[in-house]
């Protein structure tokens, strides 16, 4: 209808022409339809062009390809190049992300739209990202497990800033920004992990993280993710514990959450209170003290995760890591 509110939706390729049109055609099979898709390649070289070609040529009116032969080799300045372009060449209500091996469920927009219109309507000067779970399932679309949150044994709720400086419960393919996030959003720095963990931390400093108690799509798992789920259970928590690799793994995960934590700072320091500050810069030199202020301030400021394991994991790792 025209009245309704008009939804961006931004997908990142690079060499997914395996998967690229089931995503593509499961966001035209949406039974909202009031949305545009824009695209963008980062250099593939295996037809994923020519897919593109072949819809924005079919679907013209709702699918633009942003041929700028601009090229990152990576998803996350993909993502951003997209963000920009977005916000400087169009007016979008909404924002969504798409990934390019997923498989949107047919009433992901309309049920994510309904829920963020709830909130949005009574918070209209409030940044707010909506999320959602996600059905995990393998190349084939055979079901692994039918909650992302289950598998990986995370808690949708754990999403203040002491909690998402540490871990990320935000998936990137999952979110809808109103405009006043889509506003507060700068561009994604170098130093960020990932385009949706930066996002989190924006929206949780500054606005509203709001879990959506639904699947909206299936969560593609094939040799070809740069991120995908690992399951976490009671033996995978205990291996990970005294496994020297994931030793190695965790310090270098928590150098680089501390790095992106310090570029948050840099950036948003000046609209934070004196707490958030404090929270953030402790953060940032936890690598920096001794064993004892570290676990002093990890407790101090709760830098916890999502479950049992994870946060006894996380505290021995914090202690003998750096």
């Amino acid at each position: 209808m025209k009245n309704d509110p008009l939804i961006g939706i931004l997908l990142a390729t690079y060499n997914g022409g395996k998967y690229l049109k089931a995503q593509i055609d499961s966001i035209l099979q949406q039974t909202y339809t009031n949305w545009v898709l824009l695209i963008h390649d980062d250099g593939s070289n295996d037809g994923t062009v020519s897919i593109i070609h072949e819809y924005n040529k079919k679907y013209a009116d709702k699918i633009t390809y942003i041929d700028d032969k601009k090229q990152f080799k990576n998803a996350k300045m993909n993502f951003d190049h997209l963000f920009q372009y977005a916000k400087k060449y169009y007016n979008f209500d909404y924002i969504m992300f798409a990934d390019q091996d997923d498989v949107w469920l047919s009433t992901k927009i309309e049920k994510t739209l309904k829920k963020m219109k709830n909130f949005d309507k009574n918070n209209k000067n409030i940044p707010i990202c909506l999320y959602t779970d996600l059905i995990v399932v393998d190349k084939n679309l055979n079901i692994i497990e039918k909650s992302f949150w289950k598998y990986q044994k995370i808690n949708p709720m754990h999403n203040s800033l002491n909690r998402i400086i540490v871990q990320n419960v935000v998936t990137g393919c999952t979110i809808m920004l109103n405009q006043k996030a889509i506003e507060i959003i700068n561009n994604i720095p170098k130093q960020a992990i990932v385009h949706d963990w930066w996002i989190a931390l924006v929206i949780s400093a500054f606005g509203k993280l709001i879990p959506l108690h639904e699947t909206t799509l299936l969560y593609r798992q094939h040799g070809l993710n740069d991120v995908g789920a690992k399951r976490w259970d009671f033996y995978n928590a205990i291996m990970r514990i005294f496994s020297k690799d994931e030793l190695l793994q965790f310090k270098k995960n928590f150098i680089n959450s501390t790095i992106q934590a310090k570029a948050f700072l840099n950036e948003y320091g000046h609209f934070m209170n004196r707490k958030q500050i404090s929270l953030v810069e402790h953060y940032v030199n936890l690598i920096n003290y001794n064993m004892a202020y570290r676990l002093y301030y990890v407790f101090k400021f709760r830098y916890f995760k999502s479950n049992l394991f994870r946060n006894l994991g996380s505290i021995i790792f914090r202690l003998l890591a750096v």
